[in-house]
């Protein structure tokens, strides 16, 4: 063969699979060929004499060929390096045709969301680039299409991601589902990672292993989920009580451990996972990359979407704890009597530890790990076990535990999510992969009885797919006579015979073993040499070691034939049955009754009446796995089948690294090259004549003649379509064969003529409804013109006659002439009633100031509230009440007042006590924030049925108060007093009050609302002190959000409260005095006046005491001793004295109570007349003073106030213990 430089070619430099090069230099003569390379992104020079391992390549350009039937140049090293050109570019998908090959990444890509989703929901398989996704839309469409059963199988060897590509179709069909409801769906996602938690684990090969096959019908209606069912195959028992080196036992263990909460571990006698001996034989405990704590929590979310019940879940862990406990038990050999050798329990602990787990009796447990009981003519027989069968024993125990409650999850998830109408559905198969832990004779001990099972499966997964893809399709092709040349496959038929054919296959000369008593491992390994040691596919080893070798399609396996017979029978004696199902757990005991049920002896009856007892066969475990997967392969035939190749890249699970070695073999043993072969050259898409002629119909050009045969319409409707595709398709005798490009053109063109049909039957739908709506609108506009036209022609005639009528009462108006007359009375009139409407426009444009500040600050209706009987009835006296003193009694200081010589500080932690805090912890079901509408419960927690009923009142009444537009003056006053004096009257009442006005003033937008608010909090706290607990909290609030200057003066009233009344209120609501106050954020001050005659104005606030006030005008007059002094006022020659102790502003405030206010117990002391030197004194009503101020938090001294004027005695006309300073009511 000539080469040419430049010309691309494949050629083996001797490193086990061929390169692409391209050729730098032919030598002709000498047969000598230099080719340059690409090894490792290094270019490199070969120079090749032997010629034969050179062959012309195909350029498979910079991402390869996303569809292998396409390859011109097929062989091994055009699929291998087209999979290693699109697996670096990461592209992990390739198509062969219909079948998916997927390389497993060993990390996740970005492409699963949801726009990928919708990317390749209702496309054509082929035209978009491979995806996983366009497998789970094709089987989608072809069940919705063709309402046929879909089958999805996922094969490859242990680590290829079979698990994970079953997790993205199971994703995408989710995705597309139709249903309202996304319950059922979520139950059937959340079954997968719960199952998975308990199958799989790591082994050599595969972090997440599974360890059990796993079929999964998802039915559907409509394009709706309706529900799914679970089949398990195969779980592996030893790897629970057993593991190699590098190995874990099954994940949930080590998410039970990891993430539990100490009490919890507590609760079921837990630690950590290298404690336990059923965890650390694999040596590490650890799995790189996962992450067992949060597992758990996605194990616990799963059990609750799945509806699993808190006393399930509980008794699942139950069992998961009495397993670990049962593995750590160990024994002491014992000698008995009779030289017999028998066992002591070492751990009596732990036996008491799963006795308390499993609710059943510590002494059985320990008789059933120590002793055989044999039942021999109605006796029971104990034997003592050695120190062999006593380990047996115990993890025979755990194995049936742990078994019976993966049997157990799988049957709870199938009666949660197996329901509703079954009409079609889609199968998905994700079965343990292929495995061979150790090759050759010495590798003895690796592969078991699992591996044979495992290995078994895949050889019948492999015959399934070489039917379908080879065996049925050729001999379709025979049958239908169409040109066809044969392809040679390896068929694996022999070896399936080998292994399960009856009766000398070796899983039935298992079963024959196995139902021998004194039966033996060897003995098996003898008949299976016996029996097969002529057979190509079957290996004897060279060496006496116990062990058989079977050539599978994927490689020569050696198994070690040590504990088949016991895996195989995989019994559990009837006492520890008994035992398990005396517990106290229902789940449990339930679970082993199916045991005992499985091997009850059966009584029949025989002809001549006698009753004979049989004994049944219990099926082993190779019996009922063959059934399965007989069970199986009947299923999946039924269904139409697409299959998914999963492709492990490397041995080390190394992300994005491709071994060429490894990946060329599993190329090899699958068929690949032969299946894209067949997919190439054949044609795996027919159909029958009728029902091609009745889907593409619609491709024929011109009119179909009546009555054409359908073989005649499929021609031409293929002449039409295939131009440019010769050889695409051939016509059998019933059916018509296409190739899968030709169906993808056949399918395209029927959407588009489908898609032009629609869009032309929608153009004349649309014309026609736009014709009809047209002409309804022009006799509407018809219609709307008549009468318009009358209504104008009426509206003239209207005008019309009122103007006749205008006319003639002008032409009447002989009455004008008398206004001659009146005209000077007219003007002297109007010039009064202008000076009486100026007077009354000022006083009305005053209301409505008034009534626009009193609506601007509503925020809720207070119509619908009611107001109390007693608040009624002293409202309705207040009208024909008159104060002693009123608004003009108070005003601004005319002389400087002396500020108080009291100082206060910020509590120094009053920064970690914020509102908020307090409203979490002690409001009763409340959030915090305005409300516009009457509460239902209190703020804060009442023992009294009172209090609970007096909250929501007082509720109202703030919400009325801060509502109520109409609310003003003396009313205005009574009703906020009214609500202070609730605190007054009720210590209980205090806090609740505050948190109420707190809460109203919390981001109230409305700034006269909230200051209304503000006003009314200033006053509550200007008769009360908040209780200890909320004091810091309510201290907080104020400094932080108080309004206009509320702020400073709510502070100064908390902390003034906090020093001096030592939580103790006043006795009675506050003063007008102190209204007018806390509506200017200013100071007060009251005029006294002194026995000599002079007058004194000393600053005051709400908790200022008699004695205080008394000593601070002392001071000023220069009296040293000052203590022991009060005042007194005086009043309709009545005096009121209080002692020192007592609040000044109460002196007030029961003067200014209207008539039948509710009042407090008071010390206040009347005496009866005035003494005789104050004869003389004038009796004047007080004029209480307020300062001009500034607000608190811009200046110290924010006002100037005058007070009651005060008369001081001196101490002889007082008590003899004590010196009183009598206030009189005076005028300034």
């Amino acid at each position: 063969m000539e080469y040419e430089k430049g010309d691309l070619v494949w050629f083996d430099p001797g490193l086990g699979y061929v390169l692409p090069g391209e050729v730098m230099e032919f030598h002709r003569a000498g047969q000598v060929i230099t080719v340059q390379a690409v090894i490792g992104g290094k270019s490199q020079v070969f120079t090749l004499t032997n010629l034969s391992s050179v062959r012309r390549r195909q350029d498979l350009g910079p991402t390869g060929v996303e569809d292998m039937i396409c390859l011109s140049d097929l062989n091994e090293a055009s699929l291998l390096w087209n999979l290693k050109i699109r697996y670096d570019k990461e592209m992990i998908y390739t198509y062969t045709g219909s079948i998916l090959v997927a390389v497993n990444p060993y990390r996740m890509f970005d492409i699963y969301g949801l726009d990928t989703v919708k990317k390749y929901e209702g496309q054509i398989l082929g035209t978009l680039p491979p995806h996983i996704f366009a497998i789970g839309s094709a089987a989608y469409s072809r069940m919705s299409k063709d309402s046929t059963n879909q089958c999805v199988v996922i094969s490859g060897e242990s680590g290829a991601g079979k698990t994970e590509s079953t997790k993205l179709i199971m994703q995408y069909l989710a995705a597309v589902n139709k249903s309202q409801s996304n319950l059922i769906t979520e139950q059937i996602l959340e079954a997968s990672p719960l199952l998975e938690s308990f199958g799989n684990a790591k082994t050599i090969k595969n972090d997440n292993s599974s360890r059990f096959g796993k079929y999964l019908e998802v039915y559907f209606k409509d394009g709706v989920i309706t529900g799914a069912r679970i089949t398990e195959y195969l779980l592996e028992k030893s790897r629970i009580v057993t593991q190699a080196h590098e190995e874990r036992n099954y994940h949930v263990f080590y998410e039970l451990l990891a993430g539990l909460p100490e009490e919890s571990k507590a609760k079921y006698g837990l630690t950590s996972a290298d404690k336990y001996f059923y965890l650390n034989q694999g040596g590490s405990c650890q799995l790189e990359g996962k992450y067992d704590g949060e597992d758990l929590q996605a194990l616990l979310s799963a059990m609750q979407v799945l509806g699993f019940s808190t006393q399930e879940q509980d008794t699942i862990f139950r069992i998961l704890a009495a397993v670990l406990h049962l593995g750590n038990v160990y024994f002491h050999r014992k000698q008995l009597r009779h030289g017999q050798e028998g066992v002591e329990i070492g751990s009596e602990a732990e036996i008491k530890w799963a006795s308390h787990l499993l609710q059943i009796d510590d002494v059985g447990i320990k008789r059933a790990l120590t002793t055989k009981i044999t039942e021999a003519r109605n006796e029971r027989v104990f034997t003592p076990l050695n120190i062999d069968q006593a380990l047996d024993a115990r993890d025979a125990v755990a194995k049936a535990l742990y078994s019976s409650l993966f049997s157990w999850l799988v049957r709870r998830i199938n009666q949660i999510i197996h329901k509703g109408s079954r009409k079609t559905h889609i199968s998905i198969l994700d079965i343990f992969g292929f495995e061979i832990f150790k090759v050759g004779p010495r590798g003895c001990g690796e592969n078991s009885f699992e591996q044979l099972c495992i290995n078994y499966a895949n050889e019948k997964l492999q015959f399934h797919f070489n039917k379908h893809i080879f065996k049925l399709e050729q001999q379709e092709y025979a049958k239908e006579k169409i040109d066809w040349q044969n392809i040679e496959f390896q068929d694996n038929l022999p070896l399936i015979e080998l292994v399960a054919r009856k009766p000398v296959g070796i899983l039935h000369l298992l079963d024959d073993e196995s139902n021998f008593p004194k039966a033996t491992d060897h003995s098996f390994l003898e008949k299976c040499h016996y029996n097969h040691a002529l057979n190509e596919l079957y290996s004897r080893p060279r060496m006496s070691s116990m062990e058989f070798g079977i050539k599978h399609y994927a490689g020569q396996v050696w198994y070690s034939v040590e504990g088949f017979l016991d895996k195989n029978r995989d019994t559990l004696r009837n006492d520890v049955v008994e035992l398990l199902i005396s517990s106290k757990l229902s789940m449990l005991s339930e679970m082993f009754l199916d045991v005992r049920l499985s091997s009850e002896n059966k009584t029949l009856t025989k002809a001549n009446g006698r009753f004979v007892t049989m004994k049944p066969r219990t099926p082993t475990v190779a019996a009922r796995f063959n059934d399965s997967l007989t069970h199986l392969m009947e299923g999946m035939a039924k269904c139409n089948p697409w299959f998914i190749r999963c492709i492990k890249p490397n041995n080390e699970k190394a992300p994005l690294k491709l071994d060429m070695p490894c990946v060329l073999e599993q190329l090899r043993y699958s068929g690949m090259l032969e299946t894209i072969k067949i997919r190439q050259q054949g044609f795996p898409v027919r159909l029958r004549f009728n029902h091609f002629a009745d889907r593409y119909r619609c491709l024929v050009p011109g009119q179909v003649p009546r009555g054409a045969p359908s073989k005649e319409i499929c021609r031409v409707v293929l002449d039409s379509v295939s131009r440019g595709t010769r050889g695409a398709f051939q016509l059998g005798t019933t059916k018509i064969f296409l190739r899968e490009a030709l169906e993808q053109i056949l399918e395209q063109e029927r959407y588009k003529r489908l898609s032009h049909s629609v869009v032309t039957l929608q153009r004349h739908v649309r014309g026609y409804l736009a014709r009809r709506r047209y002409r309804t609108q022009q006799r509407s506009a018809v219609l709307i013109q008549a009468v318009v036209r009358m209504w104008s022609t009426r509206r003239r005639y209207r005008n019309l006659r009122l103007a006749v009528v205008k006319a003639q009462a002008l032409a009447r108006g002989k009455s004008t002439r008398i206004r001659f007359a009146r005209l000077k009375e007219e003007m002297a009139r109007r010039k009064r009633a202008e000076e009486l409407a100026k007077q009354r426009a000022e006083r009305e444009a005053l209301q409505n100031q008034a009534e626009q500040e009193r609506v601007q600050r509503s925020v809720a209706g207070v119509n619908h509230l009611e107001i109390p009987a007693e608040l009624a009835f002293i409202l309705s006296k207040v009208n024909d009440w008159q104060k002693p003193h009123g608004e003009r009694n108070i005003v601004r200081a005319g002389a400087p007042v002396r500020p108080a010589a009291i100082h206060y500080n910020l509590p120094h932690d009053i920064d970690y006590h914020p509102y908020s805090k307090f409203t979490s912890i002690y409001f009763k079901s409340h959030i915090w924030g305005m409300k516009r509408e009457p509460i239902k419960t209190p703020f804060l927690s009442k023992s009294r049925d009172a209090d609970y009923s007096d909250s929501l009142a007082v509720f109202k009444l703030i919400l009325r108060f801060m509502n109520d537009h109409t609310l003003s003056g003396v009313r205005e006053t009574v009703l906020g007093n009214y609500i202070a004096n609730k605190g007054l009257m009720n210590d209980r009442m205090q806090d609740e009050i505050l948190c109420q006005l707190c809460n109203q003033t919390w981001r109230n937008d409305n700034t006269a609302n909230a200051e209304r608010g503000w006003v009314l909090l200033a006053n509550c706290l200007s008769v009360f002190p908040p209780s200890s607990t909320l004091y810091k909290y309510i201290l907080k609030h104020v400094s932080d959000h108080g309004l206009n200057g509320y702020a400073g003066l709510c502070q100064r009233k908390l902390l003034s409260s906090y020093k001096r009344s030592s939580g103790v209120a006043r006795s009675f609501p506050p003063t007008d005095l102190e209204w007018r106050a806390n509506r200017k954020r200013a100071r007060m001050a009251l005029e006294a006046r002194f026995p000599d005659g002079n007058v004194g104005i000393g600053e005051v606030d709400s908790w200022t005491t008699a004695e205080e006030f008394a000593s601070g005008l002392l001071e000023e007059r220069g009296v040293i001793e000052t203590s022991g002094w009060t005042v007194a006022i005086i009043e309709d020659d009545a005096i009121t004295e209080t002692p020192g102790l007592e609040y000044v502003l109460d002196l007030i405030g029961e003067r200014e109570l209207p008539p039948a206010f509710p009042k407090c117990n008071s010390s206040l002391l009347p005496t009866g007349a005035q003494p005789e030197r104050r004869v003389s004194a004038p009796v004047l009503l007080p004029q209480l003073v307020v300062t001009d101020g500034e607000p608190i938090e811009e200046s110290p001294v924010v006002a100037r106030s005058l007070t009651f004027p005060l008369v001081l005695q001196d101490p002889v006309s007082a008590s003899p213990n004590k010196k009183v300073v009598t206030g009189g009511i005076g005028g300034t």
